[in-house]
């Protein structure tokens, strides 16, 4: 039963209380029974006052209790919305969560995958290392052959294919012509140089005074001392001529960008 039907069935009942105790239109006759109406009529009064009481308790109870229910129920409304959020922000942690799950999942293929290639690598790597220890061996071997063969032939002091020798070295005659730079550079990469000296015809040789106007060096850095210059030379002629050149009569400066024979000369073997 709510409360509003016990509040309800209270206020009957004091009604019922007052209707029966309503004087009667014949007063009584005897002083009797009016004694005994009085009392009856203070015992009910008594009880209407008790009921009133009651029934002013009970509607505090039911206002309070009405007050508190509405606070409940708000509160209820904040749980429910709370709820609500929570489960909202769970769901977006755990789509987070399985996305971060996935993003690691992928990092660690990834860094299998770059474990695999190095491992690959690296095999590949001591594969090749060991095929060109076994290579430089060969080689060693084949080269102290060829020097074992070389000795036993008596064929030491041989020149490269297309070189002269001569005395202790070997001398390699252009067929075409370069510049003094460039007919060096040839020489070089063949383990020679342009020759200190030479009685051939018109040929580059290895005598510069790039460095330093006036002061004549060869090739290997040494100062030249005696030279066999032409009539007249070295004169520098337009402040540019700063290589040398052998002539059958003797030597002449010209510019190092001029076009010449030469002739490389290196150790021979």
């Amino acid at each position: 039963m709510e409360m509003s039907d016990v509040i309800y069935a209270n206020v009957e009942r004091v009604r019922n209380i007052k209707s029966k105790t309503t004087p009667d239109q014949n007063p009584p006759n005897s002083p009797g029974e009016q004694h005994t109406d009085n009392g009856v009529l203070n015992d009910t009064m008594e009880k209407h006052r008790t009921l009133s009481e009651t029934l002013n308790q009970l509607q505090t109870n039911y206002s309070s209790l009405t007050a508190e229910r509405d606070q409940l129920q708000t509160n209820y409304s904040s749980l429910i919305v709370e709820r609500d959020q929570l489960q909202t922000n769970n769901s977006s942690r755990t789509a987070e969560r399985d996305q971060l799950l996935t993003n690691y999942r992928g990092l660690m293929a990834k860094t299998d995958q770059l474990h695999t290639n190095y491992n690959r690598l690296a095999a590949e790597r001591d594969r090749l290392l060991t095929e060109y220890n076994r290579v430089t061996a060969q080689r060693d071997q084949l080269q102290s052959d060829y020097r074992s063969v070389i000795a036993e032939k008596g064929l030491g002091h041989l020149c490269p294919p297309g070189w002269t020798k001569f005395s202790s070295s070997c001398y390699y005659v252009s067929r075409d012509r370069k510049t003094w730079s460039d007919s060096r550079q040839y020489c070089r990469d063949r383990e020679a140089d342009l020759m200190y000296f030479t009685v051939f015809r018109i040929l580059w040789i290895g005598l510069t005074d790039s460095d330093e106007e006036g002061t004549w060096k060869w090739v290997d850095g040494t100062t030249l001392t005696t030279g066999y210059w032409r009539s007249g030379e070295p004169n520098d002629s337009g402040s540019g001529e700063d290589c040398a050149v052998m002539y059958p009569d003797g030597w002449n400066d010209l510019p190092c960008s001029n076009k010449a024979y030469w002739v490389c000369e290196k150790p021979a073997p």
